[in-house]
């Protein structure tokens, strides 16, 4: 079957700049014109003068469009070769043969084993052995809205939780208070019952959800204190 193309693009601001002053009967032949080149490769109406230069310009701007066209079909057509042999290729592997890497660009499970493990803000984030807790207290005035020691120790008193607040102040002044892109200290006492969450290993929503029932009893004791 013959890839021709049987459709043009033309730009109405950039045709009505080129017709202007032109008759109707004028304007009429030049749209004859350019439909029947374009189909057919060449066209029955007399062109001579400014409708000559103009068709010239307006069939310029469509055969630059129509060979972008046909580019594009030549690598969609190379492509979809690419695909159907990649598929055969595929068939003919012996099912014990794993391929190196899935058609999806995803990393396979053995690969995602030796991947860094990335923090994020959701509540059953685990550890991932990146507290480094540390006995003593570190002060934090540099940050701006972030606690004390006195601060944190208490609010897990409010809460009556046990959270090992020096560990919980090192690790976050180290990062800046950071988590991500987030800071954490305009509401630390979110990263305190997550922190906490973490510890004991339960869920952040729900503990948030026994403290706005009044319910909470998780993690009654004593407060681990500066030393």
């Amino acid at each position: 079957m013959d890839n021709k193309k049987t459709s043009f693009v033309m730009y109405p601001a950039d045709f009505l700049a080129a017709v202007h002053n032109f008759r109707k009967n004028e304007i009429a032949d030049l749209i004859i014109a350019i439909c029947e080149f374009n189909l057919y490769g060449s066209t029955s109406v007399k062109l001579a003068g400014l409708k000559k230069d103009r068709f010239d310009s307006i069939q310029r701007v469509i055969t630059a469009h129509n060979e972008r066209w046909l580019q594009m079909c030549e690598i969609n057509a190379q492509n979809a070769k690419k695909g159907v042999s990649h598929r055969k290729a595929t068939a003919k592997r012996p099912v014990s043969e794993t391929p190196p890497t899935p058609l999806s660009g995803r990393p396979l499970e053995s690969e995602k084993e030796n991947e860094p493990e990335i923090e994020n803000d959701s509540g059953n984030e685990s550890d991932n052995g990146g507290r480094e807790r540390e006995p003593e207290a570190v002060e934090n005035s540099e940050f701006v809205g972030a606690p004390s020691a006195e601060d944190v120790a208490g609010y897990c008193s409010e809460l009556k939780i046990a959270v090992d607040v020096p560990a919980f102040m090192s690790w976050h002044n180290e990062r800046g208070w950071r988590h991500g892109k987030k800071y954490v200290a305009l509401d630390w006492q979110k990263a305190v019952r997550k922190w906490y969450c973490k510890d004991v290993g339960i869920s952040i929503t729900d503990f948030e959800a026994g403290l706005a029932a009044g319910q909470n009893e998780l993690g009654k004791g004593k407060v681990v204190q500066n030393v």
